[in-house]
């Protein structure tokens, strides 16, 4: 009878408790990148693993505000490129060879944090249309991420990256 009244209590605490940052950002991989078989190189899922594991996420608790994310991948260099940002924190990180980075601070430009906090996804698309570069073509994945009626809502876009120089330098 114990046993039973523990597994009870047990699953209503669990089912009731808020999702943690490990659980969200496996459903960030699901819903904004997807399952992709033919990838052989670490997920963005798995290193933002790595960075909660290592307190480098500490800034995000369960119960958290809007959480942003921007994230890339160099393939000609094999470098990942993240910023993960909440109201209280930011962290921005470069991720090759088994090694991060966090010396970098404008690895985006801040018109394009902007556009994403703001989830500005018109004006996203605009300057993809007019600024994205030719070559090397390269991706950036935004994500937004809050909970609305307790429940966890995500949103992706992924765009070409763009860049104006009189703006973003």
């Amino acid at each position: 009878m114990k046993s039973i009244l523990f597994i009870i209590i047990s699953v209503a605490f669990f089912s009731c408790a808020p999702k943690g940052f490990i659980s969200i950002s496996k459903q960030v991989e699901k819903k904004c990148v997807g399952e992709n078989g033919k990838w052989k190189g670490d997920s963005f899922h798995i290193l933002r693993t790595k960075l909660h594991n290592d307190g480098k996420l500490n800034f995000i608790n369960s119960v958290f505000d809007t959480l942003y994310i921007l994230e890339t991948y160099e393939i000609e260099s094999g470098t990942y490129t993240g910023r993960i940002w909440n109201g209280k924190s930011v962290l921005n990180y470069t991720y090759n060879r088994n090694t991060f980075s966090f010396e970098q601070q404008n690895l985006f430009t801040t018109y394009i944090v902007k556009l994403i906090q703001s989830w500005d996804t018109t004006a996203i698309r605009k300057e993809e249309n007019i600024n994205a570069s030719i070559l090397p073509e390269k991706y950036i994945n935004g994500t937004r991420v809050f909970i609305a009626n307790t429940k966890t809502q995500i949103e992706c876009i992924k765009f070409k990256e763009f860049f104006k120089l009189e703006r973003d330098l």
